[in-house]
């Protein structure tokens, strides 16, 4: 069964490319080795499956050999390129409604992205995670995001605004002095949410691009686009891997869980997981090999963090379940990737 796509608004992978070729790789070498081609520079409203421009952030990044780059990428974006959704947040009344907008509009320029402003007006927390399968890696557009997310709020206000906290889901153990330097406040990785959590002061912040008039047209357009958006709904084997991932680290990841979490019956799931042509085990393995080979090549994590986040009991079941799938030890598997 064919996965449905997650289209996404390519655009800053369009600055990101032309920041590469500005650098003076070659265009064999940026766009090698992903599911991009150089076709994308010439769109003017460029769109691609999002775990296509996931996979090109990742490429970048090992490409320049940064593993800063979706980072510093997201400290310079500019916010404009976004098209209508941008426009209706920089006319925004303030800080709040800036937010508050982005979220409820965000299908404008993606499928692929939801957020959360429940706890906004009363905790100053905005959340963000990725509808996609738990396989692909967005570690550098997740960080893309938020340095980005504070450059346009910060563009928009005028002002150099910190956050009280910021947290990511995934795991980093360097170059964490340069992020919270950024962003003025402590930052958690390895945390349950992508979270900027802001001040009720700060969200309360006038913006100096609103603009009342414009705003009220571009709001009703948007209105309009929203409305003609067709509700996609997420496939199984999506809503399968993501709770599977959001449950590696406890240990305790099991059919039963799982089955419990999207509503259904263990029976009930092993049936829908056979018409698919799949098992709960081999989700469970096929999630468990693909991210211990992208822990392996792509991070700073020792052996045993790498165990536990996959929900092994220690470093030896990780290790004989590494050498089942690869031939050798995880050991031997970065000594040879260095």
């Amino acid at each position: 069964m064919v996965k449905p796509e997650r289209r996404h608004g390519a655009v800053f992978v369009q600055a990101l490319a032309e920041y590469l070729l500005n650098q003076g790789y070659d265009p064999a070498d940026v766009f090698g080795d992903t599911r991009l081609s150089p076709d994308l520079l010439q769109s003017k409203r460029p769109e691609a499956d999002f775990s296509d421009i996931a996979g090109f952030f990742e490429h970048a990044a090992t490409l320049t050999g940064d593993d800063l780059l979706g980072f510093r990428q997201g400290e310079r974006r500019e916010m404009r390129r976004a098209g209508l959704l941008c426009y209706v947040g920089l006319a925004s009344p303030t800080v709040l409604d800036l937010l508050n907008n982005i979220a409820r509009y965000r299908r404008v320029f993606t499928d692929a992205i939801q957020m959360d402003v429940s706890n906004l007006a009363g905790e100053g927390v905005f959340g963000w995670w990725f509808d996609v399968s738990a396989k692909v890696d967005r570690r550098q557009h997740a960080e893309f995001s938020a340095s980005g997310m504070m450059a346009s709020i910060r563009q928009a206000a005028g002002r150099d605004i910190a956050p009280r906290r910021v947290t990511f889901r995934h795991l980093r153990n360097m170059n964490i002095d340069y992020i919270e330097q950024y962003f003025g406040c402590p930052v958690q990785f390895g945390a349950s949410r992508n979270t900027i959590c802001l001040a009720p002061s700060d969200l309360c912040l006038p913006l100096a691009t609103s603009d009342n008039e414009l705003y009220q047209v571009l709001v009703d357009y948007a209105e309009e686009v929203l409305q003609r958006k067709s509700q996609l709904r997420s496939d199984l084997l999506v809503d399968v891997e993501r709770a599977i991932a959001d449950r590696l680290a406890s240990g305790r990841i099991n059919q039963d869980s799982v089955a419990q979490a999207l509503g259904m019956s263990p029976r009930t799931l092993a049936r829908r997981l056979a018409q698919q042509g799949t098992t709960f085990f081999r989700t469970l393995e096929d999630l468990r090999k693909l991210l211990a080979i992208r822990y392996l090549s792509n991070s700073d994590l020792t052996l045993s963090e790498i165990a536990f986040l996959l929900g092994y009991s220690g470093l030896g079941s990780f290790g004989d379940a590494f050498k089942r799938w690869q031939g050798m030890t995880p050991g031997q598997y970065r000594m040879n990737r260095a």
